[in-house]
This record gives C-alpha cells, structure tokens and sequence, in this order.
C-alpha cells in the first residue's frame, strides 16, 4: 500500500487515526443522533406523505420564496438593491462635491438650441432637438 511505502504519509495517517481515536467519543453520539432524526423524518414523510406530493411541493416554493427574498436583500459581495440605490446616489454627490474648481451647473449638460438642461438624454425634452 502507497502509505506503507512513504514514510511520511504514514506518520500523517496515523495522526489523523489519533485525533480520531481522541475524537470518538463526541463523535459517535452526534452521528447516532443525525441517522436517527434523519430516519425518523423520512420514515414520517414516506408514512404519512408517499402518495400526496403537495407538502413536497410547498416545501420547494418555500425555499425558492426564501433563496429569492434572501438574495434579494443580500446578493453578496455587492450591497443589496434595497441599499445599493441610496449608496449610488450618495457616491454620486461626493463625486460632484470632491470636483475642484467646476460647479455642479458648469457639468450639467445643455440643448445646443434652446440652453435647457438635458442631463444624459440624447432628445431636448423642451424644443425636441437632437444633440
């Protein structure tokens, strides 16, 4: 066998035995205790449950409901689109605070016919020119 023939590899099995062996007795009890719930319940369903595939059903729209709402609020490395708008806005306006020497209206876009403030729109929403 591979471990027999490497030394190393097997002084590092027999540490894992150890801790193991170290382990067993808080080991054993919590593994008798999860095959027993875990027999228990699907015995329950399998008894009470086999035929009817309702209560499977509603356990599947209950958990897409809630991986939804939950990734909704916090999809993960981003903030949350509840937050993320208010966090724009207020990243928006210390960028417009931190510009040196441009007041706010000298970067606001304008009509090239009429002067009225058309922001990112490609059509002035006044006279209707195309800038």
């Amino acid at each position: 066998m591979i471990f027999q023939v490497i030394v190393f590899l097997q002084v590092l099995a027999d540490i894992i035995g150890l801790i193991l062996l170290f382990l067993m007795p808080i080991m054993i009890p919590i593994g008798d205790f999860m095959v027993a719930w875990i027999t228990a319940v699907t015995q329950f369903m399998n008894d009470n449950f086999s035929t009817n595939l309702t209560i499977y059903i509603i356990i599947c729209v209950v958990l897409i409901v809630f991986g939804v709402i939950v990734n909704i609020i916090w999809p993960g490395d981003r903030p949350g689109t509840i937050f993320s708008k208010g966090l724009e806005k207020m990243e928006h306006l210390e960028d417009k605070i931190e510009m040196k020497g441009e007041s706010i209206e000298d970067t606001v876009r304008r009509c090239k016919d009429c002067g009225n403030p058309i922001g990112d729109a490609e059509v002035c929403p006044l006279c209707g020119a195309r800038n």
